[in-house]
């Protein structure tokens, strides 16, 4: 949604132990496994209600878990139309927008767990079109930016939670062309770097002035080495970019300075491409995505919801399966990957469980709701 400059990095949640299991095989084969097969609660359910019973007509479609309402809308011959409304498990409005022939269209307003509004956005056929503002939790502008055919046209402003200026950037076709100024939270000039008409090295800062980002830059690209650091300055981590994308081998850090295991892949998708710009002091740059009902509403959803598939429990294989999905900008989850798989079936059950999770709250950039991806543990834990 946002261009390349805030390209949104995946999210990597935690992995403080990868443990390895070794299991006898089995002399006969196992039986396939099938989750939808089996009796469990049902979280999710969709109902359609058509006019006069006329299935011609646009149907009003609402999207349920358990018995909370979770989406509601008008589809006409499958595809959205008309105003649609999003809401959390309390019920509460998250989001709210309007569909041209399946297309986001016009204004769309999201809004925060206390139900202020967070960012007004606007689109034409789908994409990112007219100005867009992004808001603090306490009202003050976090990002004004114009957008024409899906990227930043003109200048680019960004502000610290306070409301004081942050970020100033003029972009040209949609990338980053040449910075104006970056501020503190106390309204102190930042170095930059030498960057301008779309080349040269450029710093970014954490909002007390602490250097978070090194890049180089040529020709509206990221070229060449950079670096990204954590606030206390060490880095998070380092490697090289051409056109954008990353080459040779990739490093990460963790606090401690040691590296990351598997993480030197060198590969373009690297499985641990972390959201740079997270810090729990530095949330005016980027809002992880998060489940809306929090960490005790994720646990009791998968207690409720697994079943231990038989043939697992025989063996008795247990373990985690680290899943990474990803969390488009109205919390929906997609495109399911296991990253550490313990079985099979296992596996199987997990990206159910998971793709019949409700609706998240999305990552927010700079205040404005953005697809992210995420690494996350469902464990299978034998009594």
């Amino acid at each position: 949604m946002l261009n390349k400059f805030f390209t949104v990095r995946k999210f990597f949640l935690c992995i403080s132990l990868f443990t390895f299991h070794f299991f006898p095989l089995s002399s006969k084969a196992q039986t396939p496994y099938n989750p939808d097969s089996i009796m469990r609660p049902t979280p999710i359910t969709e109902s359609l209600v058509y006019p006069d019973n006329d299935t011609t007509k646009p149907a009003n479609y609402l999207r349920y878990y358990y018995d909370v309402v979770t989406e509601n809308g008008t589809l006409d011959h499958g595809m959205k139309t008309g105003d649609w409304y999003f809401f959390n498990l309390d019920g509460a409005l998250m989001f709210r927008g309007h569909y041209k022939n399946g297309l986001k269209d016009g204004r769309w307003e999201y809004l925060d767990s206390l139900s202020q509004t967070r960012a007004i956005l606007y689109f034409k056929d789908g994409m990112a079109d007219s100005v867009w503002t992004g808001f603090s939790q306490y009202g003050f502008p976090l990002y004004i930016a114009k957008f024409h055919y899906g990227g930043i046209v003109d200048t680019f402003y960004s502000f610290h939670e306070t409301g004081n200026p942050y970020m100033k950037m003029i972009y040209q076709n949609g990338t980053p062309y040449k910075l104006i100024g970056q501020w503190d939270i106390y309204g102190n000039e930042l170095s930059s770097g030498d960057f301008k008409f779309g080349s040269g090295m450029l710093q970014r800062y954490y909002p007390y002035g602490q250097l978070f980002s090194s890049e180089h830059w040529s020709k509206g690209s990221l070229n060449d080495y950079a670096a990204y650091l954590n606030i206390d300055g060490n880095k998070k981590c380092y490697g090289m970019y051409l056109e954008d994308k990353k080459v040779e081998t990739w490093h990460y850090l963790n606090y401690d300075k040691t590296e990351v295991p598997y993480a030197a892949a060198g590969k373009e998708n690297d499985p641990f491409d972390t959201n740079f710009d997270y810090d729990p002091q530095n949330k005016s740059l980027f809002i992880p995505a998060h489940y809306p009902a929090g960490g005790k509403g994720l646990k009791e959803y998968f207690r409720l919801n697994m079943v231990y598939p038989e043939d697992a429990r025989k063996l008795k294989i247990s373990g985690t399966v680290w899943l990474n999905f990803e969390v488009d900008e109205l919390g929906r989850i997609n495109d399911i990957k296991v990253f550490n798989s313990i079985n099979e079936q296992c596996d199987a059950e997990a990206i159910y469980l998971a793709s019949h999770m409700p609706t998240w709250m999305p990552a927010l950039q700079q205040g404005i709701p953005v697809k992210s991806r995420v690494y996350f543990p469902v464990e299978f834990k034998l009594e």
